[in-house]
C-alpha cells in the first residue's frame, strides 16, 4: 500500500502530462499521437495557420508551424509559399541574414515560383536595412563590432546581384555592395566593385557614382611617397577619367585637388629616387628621374628641384642622350 501512496504522485504527473501534451490513441497508427504536434488537414490549412499565427504577433509559433508543413507536406505545390512566409516571420522577427538566406533557399530550390521578384525585392529591403544599421552604429565610436552590418549588407546585395544579374535593380545593388566595402574601409574590395558596375553597366545611372567612388576608393588606399605609388596612379587615371565623362558633375573640383596631391605623391617619389642615384653617383641614372620631372611633372613642386639640377648637370648624359645624339647625327 504504502508503494502505491508513494507513485501516486507520479502517476497524476503522468496523466498530467498526457493531458498537457493533448496525446491520443489513433488505430491507424497503433500508438498514442501528440495532437499538438499534428498538421492541419490540409497542406493550405496548415499554410494559412502558420500565416495567422505571425499576423498576431507570435512569431516562434509561426516559424514552428512552417517547420510542420516542410515535415508533413514538404513536397505539396505549397513549398515554395511556405518558404516565403518563413523568410517574412524571420524579418519580422529582426532576424535579417538568416531571412535573406531562407528567400535565396526559396529561390534556388524553386526557380519557377511566382515569388521570385517578391523574394528579390525583400532581399534588396534587407541590404538596405543592414547598410542603414551600419550607417546609426558608425556614429558611436566606442561599439564594437559596429561596422559588421556593412558586412552583412554586402552579402545580401551580393545576392540580389546574382539572382538577377541583367536586371535593372542589379545595378543599384552592385553599387552598393562598393558602398559596403567603403564603409568597412575595405578601399581595395570597393574599388573592384566599383569598376563592375562601370563595366558590367555600363548604361546604367550609377556609372556616375561608381566612377567617382573608384576614384575616391584608390585616393584612400593611396601611400605617402616613400611607398608603393601604384594606388596614387591609378587615382589619377580614375580622377580623368571621372572628369572626361562627367565634366560638369559639381564633385570635379573636389577630385581635382585631390589628382594634384596624387600628382605631387609620385612626383615626390621620383625625386627621392633620383636623389638617391646622386648620392650613389650615378648621375645618369639620376638624370633620367630628373628629366622625367620636368617633362611630366611640370606642375609639381619636384620639377622645380628637377630643373635646377638639370641646369647645373647639363654634360651629364645617358643612354638616352646618346641615342637621341646618334639619331640626330644620321639625319
Amino acid at each position: 500500500m504504502r508503494n502505491v501512496i508513494r507513485l501516486l504522485p507520479l502517476f497524476v504527473l503522468l496523466v498530467a502530462g498526457f493531458a498537457e501534451a493533448q496525446w491520443t490513441w489513433t488505430p491507424q497508427t497503433g500508438r498514442f499521437v501528440n495532437v499538438r504536434r499534428m498538421p492541419k488537414e490540409t497542406a493550405e490549412l496548415q499554410l494559412e495557420h502558420a500565416r495567422s499565427l505571425m499576423l498576431a504577433g507570435d512569431y516562434r509559433q509561426a516559424l514552428r508551424e512552417t517547420e510542420k508543413f516542410v515535415e508533413y507536406y514538404g513536397n505539396d505545390p505549397l513549398a515554395d509559399e511556405n518558404l516565403f512566409l518563413r523568410g517574412e516571420i524571420q524579418m519580422a522577427q529582426g532576424r535579417l541574414l538568416p531571412a535573406a538566406q531562407t528567400f535565396q533557399q526559396l529561390i534556388a530550390a524553386h526557380p519557377d515560383t511566382d515569388r521570385y521578384h517578391d523574394a528579390i525585392a525583400l532581399q534588396y529591403e534587407i541590404g538596405d536595412k543592414f547598410y542603414d544599421r551600419g550607417m546609426r552604429r558608425a556614429e558611436q565610436r566606442f561599439r564594437l563590432f559596429r561596422k559588421r552590418p556593412f558586412r552583412r549588407a554586402a552579402e545580401v546585395y551580393t545576392m540580389v546581384v546574382d539572382n538577377q544579374p541583367f536586371a535593372p535593380e542589379a545595378a543599384e545593388a552592385q553599387y552598393k555592395i562598393g558602398l559596403s566595402h567603403f564603409a568597412r574601409n575595405q578601399y581595395l574590395d570597393a574599388a573592384f566593385e566599383y569598376r563592375r558596375v562601370i563595366e558590367d553597366y555600363a548604361d546604367s545611372e550609377w556609372v556616375n557614382d561608381a566612377s567617382h567612388g573608384l576614384a575616391l576608393s584608390y585616393f584612400r588606399s593611396s601611400l605617402p611617397p616613400e611607398y608603393d605609388q601604384t594606388p596614387s596612379e591609378l587615382t589619377v587615371i580614375a580622377i580623368d577619367d571621372f572628369v572626361g565623362r562627367f565634366p560638369d558633375d559639381e564633385r570635379v573640383e573636389e577630385l581635382t585637388g585631390k589628382r594634384e596631391e596624387m600628382r605631387e605623391s609620385i612626383a615626390q617619389q621620383h625625386l627621392d629616387v633620383a636623389r638617391f642615384y646622386e648620392r650613389r653617383r650615378e648621375f645618369s641614372a639620376a638624370k633620367i628621374y630628373y628629366e622625367m620631372l620636368v617633362q611630366e611633372y611640370a606642375d609639381t613642386s619636384a620639377s622645380e628641384a628637377a630643373a635646377a639640377w638639370l641646369a647645373d648637370n647639363d654634360s651629364v648624359q645617358h643612354v638616352g642622350d646618346k641615342y637621341a645624339q646618334g639619331i640626330r647625327s644620321a639625319l
